[in-house]
């Protein structure tokens, strides 16, 4: 399906911004004076490791694709009733705006969680698995009572514009946020902010990994004209760009692992949900998207997922961030390049013009690009600086979206009142902004994928959710590196041409790789094999 009419934008007061706008309908709100700054504590590093052997992962979920409504629920073992977010006042998707609650006074912000509360119910925690909620308080600009009311015949009724003139400066606001961790990761899920997991912290090097915008701050980009600058992992839905519901309150449940947010699209009825999970053995957390079309007519919908991502010790990308994308071309959506293609238009990957873009410092200017589509079942990133990366997990038949997006040369100004600065990965259901799926009427479409991080590789070039892999062949010898999302007792194979070069055994725990040099062997064609309990669950050939 074609792609729908963009909503008419507001006037902006950057000049620097008006290329961005042609190139990729995003506007540019006015320089913001103040500044303000803004301090949070992470995670703690872990209490324990887990004990030797552990059994090996169950079987793979079953992938489900326009299936009728009425099947298997998202979430087998809650914990509490479904419930609506109570704090702050929800911002309305209807036609009036609501005033929030004066702002708090200016004073320090609330540390983020770092451990369970002691008084947590038992159901909800063990040795290695808690979930609990708990409030936090964010700089948040005063934007809700600058909603503006629009009539049916705007591209987005009914949801509201957004007055920028009349938002007022930031100050601490109240969240309500669930928080889940096991040994290795914590995840911290706002469902007053779109449902969003606002925070990732790998607990085996105890660094944040998503964007920490220190100010929730509106900007001019997206569908709507405007987009709540905030970080973490966002779900964009049912339109391109950064949907349409991602900026207010969604409904929430707790689970025994986890938590399952939901709403309610307000144009088509579709209903859009996540379950977001733990268990115990593993360093990833699963999310499981589920979209329903409980009316009686079709509906064309895109799904995206957006994780605005900071793998550095500081929260700015570093130079040496590389882009882990199988792929040997990509679509531009959007750029400041002149050098470069326009969008729709067609690059080599990684490879163009004598530049390699998997390297984030080739991207100069503002550049976001589609996967040609996605030809593997793993993306990701790998900062080469701090040796610290994530993974994506993802059944790309199905979920065959993946987009690449940084912010050049783009002034910080646009979207936070410091310096700070991230990059985008994307994950969605259509391969492009420009295509749309239709959901017939009582179907579904859900599917699981694995997200985790990867440190002291020195980067990888293949990955599932057991491992990831780094092989890099030096003349007669291969370096290896292999990163696991559980314990495992393993045997690792170094092979060349098929036949076998060198074999370890080696106790590999997430956050602790296995690395070795193998070899001298002649021959051509180097890969590994990966066993557990006897059980082959990885191999890489470059």
């Amino acid at each position: 399906m074609g792609r729908r009419p963009k909503p008419i934008m507001m006037a902006v007061a950057l000049a620097v911004s008006l290329a961005f706008t042609a190139a990729c309908g995003h506007l540019t709100p006015a320089p913001v004076s103040t500044a303000v700054e803004f301090t949070v504590a992470f995670s703690d590093t872990p209490t324990h490791q887990p004990t030797l052997p552990v059994p090996s992962a169950g079987p793979s979920p079953t992938y489900q694709a326009d299936q009728p409504a009425g099947g298997p629920a998202l979430s087998p073992t809650p914990l509490s009733p479904a419930r609506s977010p109570t704090s702050p006042p929800t911002p309305p998707p209807t036609n009036s705006p609501t005033s929030p609650p004066p702002p708090l006074p200016a004073g320090s912000p609330a540390a983020l969680p770092t451990a369970p509360p002691a008084d947590l119910p038992t159901a909800h925690r063990s040795d290695q698995l808690s979930v609990w909620e708990q409030d936090i308080t964010l700089l948040t600009y005063d934007w809700a009572t600058a909603l503006v009311p629009v009539t049916p015949d705007d591209p987005i009724y009914p949801y509201p514009r957004l007055n920028f003139d009349a938002v007022a400066p930031p100050g601490p606001h109240p969240y309500r946020a669930v928080v889940m961790q096991n040994a290795y990761i914590q995840l911290l899920v706002v469902p007053e902010l779109g449902g969003r997991i606002l925070r990732w912290t790998d607990r085996t090097t105890n660094r944040q990994l998503l964007y920490n915008n220190p100010v929730i701050k509106p900007t001019h980009w997206g569908y709507r004209g405007w987009w709540l600058a905030i970080g973490g992992i966002e779900w964009a839905f049912p339109t391109e760009e950064h949907g349409l519901n991602e900026y207010r309150p969604w409904k929430y449940q707790l689970l025994r692992n986890g938590v399952r947010v939901w709403d309610t699209d307000d144009r088509s009825g579709l209903i859009v949900e996540i379950m977001i999970t733990l268990d115990a053995e593993h360093s990833y957390f699963t999310l499981t998207p589920r979209i329903t079309n409980p009316g009686d007519s079709p509906q064309a919908y895109q799904f995206w997922a957006n994780a605005m991502l900071v793998l550095s010790d500081v929260n700015i990308p570093s130079p040496e961030l590389v882009f882990i994308l199988p792929d040997d071309a990509v679509t531009v959506h959007s750029t400041g390049d002149s050098s470069l293609p326009g969008p729709g238009g067609q690059m080599n990957w990684p490879l163009h013009n004598g530049r390699d873009f998997s390297r984030y410092r080739e991207w100069r200017q503002y550049l976001g690009i589609f996967a040609n589509p996605a030809q593997a079942d793993f993306v990701g990133a790998y900062d080469l600086g701090s040796d610290q990366g994530v993974v994506r997990i993802f059944p790309h038949t199905l979920a065959t979206g993946v987009k690449l997006f940084c912010l050049g040369d783009l002034p910080s100004t646009l979207w936070t009142d410091d310096n700070s600065r991230y990059f985008e990965l994307w994950g969605g259901l259509t391969p492009t902004f420009w295509s749309y799926h239709t959901l017939e009427p009582g179907a579904t479409v859900s599917w699981t994928e694995w997200w985790y991080p990867v440190s002291g590789t020195g980067g990888y070039g293949w990955a599932n959710r057991e491992a990831a892999i780094r092989l890099l062949p030096t003349g007669d010898r291969a370096e290896i590196a292999v990163a696991a999302t559980r314990a495992l007792n393993a045997t690792i194979v170094l092979l060349r041409d098929g036949i076998e070069v060198q074999r370890w055994e080696a106790i590999i725990t997430p956050g602790a790789p296995f690395l070795a040099t193998g070899g001298p062997a002649a021959g051509s064609d180097w890969s590994v094999q990966i066993f557990a309990e006897g059980v082959l669950i990885a191999q890489f050939s470059p």
